[in-house]
């Protein structure tokens, strides 16, 4: 992974400093490194960037700038500013009302408002009707993210190249439909975030406890319902390791046993088979802090399966296992929690980490 090379320079630094210091003069420069990585969220992406390092899942680039709005279609995004991540890019969210969408043209411009020597044209068969990524989708492990979208929400899957910076931009966006009408234009201002940018949270963490436990109903026979945990934990370990310049991995080893649903039903009482099973991964890639909302997001681009090495796999543009988690310090402990929403119902997990 290629680094912004005054990042890569002012890592290397630190490296070489940390190695010959106390920990005071430590502590004292993973604080300076933080406050050199948020500094360089606050410059302006250049238009070379601009031009040569982002791409759009699905879209066809031509020169230019896009055909003028000429109607009022129905297009709404929830917010004028996005946040993006270095190496993975963004997803672009917007809602409408119309139902014969045929596509999007999206123009990127630099903070003086310089346009980029070309726009991107999208199909609406590119559009994300819900929030994917190009990895499968594990169910298990803390930190996963898993938002979705409703109906009339949609995303654009706007990529960085590796050597796209920190800093700033924005974009123009309309829609069309079939008939060439054209909506007018929405802008959106982006944020991408370089990676780190909190010494705080630098360190080794061990889950203590977290509310995402897994549950449902099951109706018995009796046609009474009782509810039940997926699994039964038998041994269960979770380590998050965030390091200052933007590494982190988080592993998890957890044996278990898997509910028996036949028999849980026909006694009514949560049943489990007697086989232990057990689940051994490591999630590696970057970390970045939002010092305005005070929020984490990580970005696995390796994931590890020790148990079962044929779904171990590498994430080119990044797999968003945490999405913008509220972090909060209790009694020196790192809260982090996730709010997401699925199938119309938000949901509220809380993870609660102490030191190694």
């Amino acid at each position: 992974m290629k680094f912004f090379k005054p990042l890569f320079t002012l890592i290397a630094f630190s490296v070489l400093f940390f190695s010959c210091s106390s920990d005071d003069d430590n502590n004292s420069g993973n604080e300076q490194l933080a406050n050199e990585q948020n500094q360089l969220e606050e410059a302006d992406v250049p238009i070379a960037n601009l031009n040569s390092d982002i791409s759009v899942v699905g879209a066809t680039k031509n020169q230019g700038t896009p055909p003028a709005p000429n109607s009022n279609l129905n297009l709404e995004i929830s917010s004028d500013k996005a946040e993006a991540f270095q190496n993975s890019g963004f997803n672009l969210k917007f809602s409408t009302t119309e139902t014969n969408i045929a596509g999007a043209y999206l123009l990127f411009k630099d903070s003086d408002n310089n346009n980029a020597s070309d726009y991107f044209d999208i199909p609406v068969s590119e559009f994300n009707t819900n929030k994917s990524s190009d990895t499968k989708n594990k169910s298990r492990g803390p930190l996963k993210s898993s938002k979705t979208l409703i109906d009339g929400e949609y995303e654009i899957d706007v990529d960085f190249g590796d050597s796209f910076p920190p800093g700033k931009f924005c974009a123009d966006l309309c829609i069309y439909d079939e008939q060439e009408n054209i909506s007018q234009i929405v802008t959106v201002c982006v944020e991408v975030e370089a990676w780190g940018g909190n010494a705080a949270i630098v360190g080794e963490w061990v889950l203590e406890e977290s509310t995402d436990d897994d549950k449902y109903e099951v109706t018995c026979e009796n046609q009474q319902t009782i509810e039940v945990d997926y699994s039964m934990i038998i041994k269960d370990e979770v380590i998050l390791n965030i390091e200052s310049n933007g590494d982190f991995y988080i592993k998890e080893y957890e044996e278990y046993k898997a509910i028996n649903t036949e028999a849980t039903g026909a006694d009514c009482t949560a049943t489990y088979f007697d086989e232990i099973k057990k689940y051994d991964d490591k999630e590696t890639g970057k970390w970045a802090y939002n010092e305005t909302d005070k929020t984490l997001t990580l970005v696995s681009f390796k994931y590890e399966d020790f148990i079962d090495p044929k779904y171990s796999e590498d994430y080119p543009n990044g797999d968003l296992i945490l999405e913008s988690g509220e972090v909060k310090f209790v009694d020196g402990k790192l809260v982090i929690t996730d709010t997401y929403t699925e199938a119309g119902q938000t949901y509220t997990d809380v993870f609660t980490f102490t030191r190694k």
